[in-house]
């Protein structure tokens, strides 16, 4: 597996809930697959951990493909905004939508709202028993030479049922 991204949350302006705990994040696919699948270790990998002591920077093994130089992505506080595909979306009774003008933030972020493109992650409309919830999403990053299909995103949730927090779920869009 090829290594996409790495998350220090400990250096983040504000951790969503679901991640309230999680120190770091490292972020893992494999690209000749095609598809990456729902559940982690289909295709992608996403570790998180409690605290980076221990931590060591791992050997490539001799011959392996060399990577070009990362990307240090800088962490910026925003607001964001639900679009019209999220499940969380409340909308009161009598409310123009037409009218207003929140942005969604497409874009590499923790917490706020998944920026759909095709609809919104599967978890909002089909059930599973680990009841997965948005947390992150790594998006198309053109400086950082990433690219999910035609400017896709990869949205990632968490389980949030009694017992499956440690599960991470994928959601994978493009145009």
């Amino acid at each position: 597996m090829l290594f996409v991204c790495q998350l220090n949350l400990a250096a983040a302006p504000a951790v969503p809930e679901l991640l309230a705990g999680i120190r770091l994040l490292t972020f893992f696919a494999k690209p000749e697959s095609g598809e990456l699948g729902q559940e982690n270790g289909d295709g992608w990998c996403l570790r998180a951990y409690r605290s980076p002591e221990g931590l060591v920077p791992p050997i490539a093994p001799g011959g392996a493909p060399a990577l070009r130089r990362g990307f240090e992505c800088r962490w910026e506080a925003c607001d964001d905004h639900p679009n019209y595909d999220d499940s969380d979306r409340i909308v009161p009774d009598g409310f123009d939508a037409s009218d207003a003008e929140l942005e969604n933030l497409a874009r590499t972020k923790t917490g706020g709202y998944s920026s759909s493109i095709q609809s919104e992650p599967w978890w909002g409309y089909r059930e599973h028993p680990s009841r997965p919830a948005y947390v992150l999403q790594v998006n198309s990053e053109e400086k950082a030479g990433l690219a999910w299909g035609d400017g896709g995103t990869v949205c990632l949730g968490r389980g949030t049922a009694p017992g499956c927090q440690d599960e991470w779920f994928l959601d994978w869009q493009c145009y």
